[in-house]
């Protein structure tokens, strides 16, 4: 089974993977899964009818492939790369060359099996390569489910894959994080995301306005995509829950999310990627954000309308509490 971690733009999410990859069953892949949702990515050449424009498409990726690894070979044989790669913290999967070696060999595949344009069915063929992309660096020898975050863009935000996710990730359950948008915005704003605008599919429309109403418009695309999406699935197939009472009562929250997946407690031993006590002090640290604050400070309609809609995701049935 596959569980998605779908985000909320800066919610939190991240820390309950970290926490998640603690567990004997679940090979956690870290980072969003951009490589499936973004342009030319695997979505799309599964999406993509005409032959010319898919071909194009594996060229570009094949092509990103090669200069990855080129860039990444040269890194591994610095001279003082082994020393350093000792104290490293676990990267991103798109920071690893194996990742990309692996890719390559797929396209390679796949490029000669579009090729030959006999009956070949590509969402089967990229399933098979979800299923190895937890051999990339995870230790786990018996894992039973693989964790993916942000594998999608909801069909608010970009609908061309709305009717290809569910069936590459199928069967999958799947989380909502959500968090208090004040902390979420200052979050966004001490990373400097909210002067980027360079993802068409997820920016796109907001690229001439004000960082609180680009924030806004996007930030109210995805809760209307997840209040949307949360009628379509039962208390089995989807659980709903705040960042905050994910720390803050994080026994008992814990405790309701691996009764949902199937776990076993017995499983659990510490993550190395979560500390439940740094996280913690990510709670509250809008109201201490001056940037933050003063470009929020003449649309008060943000943090008002936000909050409605968030309360309205806190009353679903789906949610714990």
């Amino acid at each position: 089974m596959n569980i998605i971690n779908a985000g909320g733009w800066y919610v939190g999410n991240s820390a309950v993977l970290d926490w998640m990859d603690g567990f004997e069953e679940l090979a956690v892949i870290k980072g969003d899964l951009n490589i499936t949702r973004l342009e030319n990515g695997v979505m799309d050449m599964i999406s993509e009818i005409d032959s010319e424009k898919k071909s194009l498409m594996i060229s570009l990726r094949k092509r990103n492939c090669y200069k990855n690894i080129y860039s990444m070979t040269r890194t591994l044989l610095g001279r003082y790369t082994k020393h350093i790669f000792k104290t490293m913290s676990p990267v991103d999967y798109f920071e690893n060359f194996k990742f990309h070696s692996m890719f390559l060999r797929s396209l390679l595949v796949y490029e000669k099996k579009i090729a030959k344009n006999d009956d070949f069915d590509e969402i089967n063929f990229w399933k098979n390569w979800l299923l190895k992309l937890p051999l990339i660096d995870s230790p786990k020898k018996n894992y039973e489910h693989i964790v993916y975050q942000n594998p999608f863009f909801y069909e608010e935000t970009f609908g061309g894959h709305q009717d290809v996710w569910p069936r590459l990730f199928s069967p999958y359950k799947m989380m909502f994080v959500h968090r208090d948008p004040l902390d979420q915005f200052a979050d966004i704003v001490k990373a400097g995301a909210h002067l980027n605008v360079s993802w068409p599919r997820f920016h796109g429309g907001t690229e001439e306005m004000h960082p609180a109403d680009r924030f806004f418009g996007i930030s109210k695309k995805i809760y209307s995509a997840r209040l949307r999406m949360a009628e379509n699935y039962s208390k089995d197939e989807l659980i709903i829950f705040s960042f905050e009472d994910f720390l803050l009562k994080h026994e008992g929250v814990a405790k309701i999310i691996v009764d949902f997946l199937g776990l076993q407690e017995s499983t659990y031993s510490r993550s190395r990627r979560f500390d439940l006590k740094e996280s913690m002090k990510n709670i509250g640290n809008g109201q201490a954000h001056k940037e933050a604050e003063d470009l929020l400070s003449e649309k008060p309609y943000v943090l008002r309308d936000l909050y409605i809609l968030r309360n309205k995701l806190i009353e679903h049935p789906n949610s714990i509490f």
